[in-house]
């Protein structure tokens, strides 16, 4: 089981490090169609058409790739007030419920 584990981090780790290269292909389209909007070189395009749509996927592929390295490794933006304020037990019995919501609303 902790091979299994231990496989299924390496593959989040790997999602993450994707989520990264996409963040950094979004950030060099989006300055190339700054700068050929502004420089106006004859010869060239003046900006790139599709970057905006483009980005917007990449948007949505970063958020999709990272979220599970992020929850796995609890950093993922969370209201734990309440929970800070009940009993450990309690708190983990509802961390649980909320997992399972989770999971039922990714099925459906």
């Amino acid at each position: 089981m902790d091979r299994l584990s231990n496989v299924y981090g390496q593959f989040l780790a790997r999602l993450a490090l994707l989520g990264c290269a996409i963040l950094l292909a979004m950030m060099l389209i989006i300055v190339g169609d700054v700068v050929l909007r502004n420089l106006a070189i004859p010869g060239l395009p003046q900006g790139l058409a599709w970057s905006n749509e483009i980005s917007e996927l990449m948007l949505y592929l970063i958020t999709m790739s990272v979220a599970p390295w992020l929850l796995r490794q609890g950093q993922h933006i969370r209201v734990d007030i309440m929970l800070q304020a009940i009993p450990a037990r309690l708190a983990w019995s509802l961390e649980w419920v909320g997992d399972l919501i989770g999971f039922v609303c990714c099925i459906v």
